[in-house]
């Protein structure tokens, strides 16, 4: 005797019975840890504009009363997506911008660059510094003369800014020198 073919209602239940146990049994009972958060960008390269006005700059009580600037001094890499000074055409430079993200307490913001050998006829300091609202949050100084070198430093902000809180940038030395920022990013504090 000849079996019966399978009705179409029973090949279906034989097909989707077995992956709807499978779906069931792949799903956790309680959703898994958030993955780390971030670095994200805090800034983007081709957003920065000078600040001009001493009334308007963080850094105005360290600016020079010989300070020049010329606007061909500083410029946007676009090969790198990077901001680059030059400060033998602008040795004293403030730039701004507002911030891509939210910033919390506990959150780390990290500065990456370079800059070229740096000299000067006397003995000198290079100074990079970042502002977040008006507040200096963080310095970065090099000893002159010094030879050609990378730089990442990494600082934990104590304050929150909202997403488009004023950002500033600002570099200073004598000499001719070359500054690059390559990137400002944010890593989140992580939830406890």
């Amino acid at each position: 005797m000849n079996a019966m073919p399978a009705r179409p209602h029973a090949r279906l239940s034989l097909v989707l019975v077995p992956a709807c146990l499978a779906l069931v049994a792949g799903c956790p009972d309680e959703p898994g840890p958030d993955p780390d958060p971030g670095p994200f960008n805090l800034v983007s390269a081709d957003a920065w504009g000078r600040v001009t006005s001493p009334d308007e700059d963080a850094f105005a009580d360290q600016r020079p009363a010989d300070a020049v600037c010329e606007d061909v001094g500083w410029y946007v890499d676009p090969f790198a997506q990077s901001i680059e000074i030059q400060t033998e055409l602008c040795d004293y430079l403030t730039l701004r911008q507002a911030i891509l993200h939210e910033v919390g307490v506990g959150d780390e913001i990290t500065v990456q660059g370079y800059h070229d050998d740096l000299t000067a006829a006397a003995p000198a300091q290079g100074y990079l510094g970042l502002a977040l609202d008006g507040d200096i949050v963080w310095e970065f100084t090099v000893p002159i003369p010094a030879a050609a070198a990378v730089f990442e430093q990494t600082f934990t902000v104590d304050s929150s800014y909202p997403a488009d809180t004023e950002i500033q940038l600002h570099v200073h030395n004598h000499g001719p020198n070359t500054w690059e920022v390559i990137s400002v990013q944010v890593t989140p504090a992580r939830s406890s």
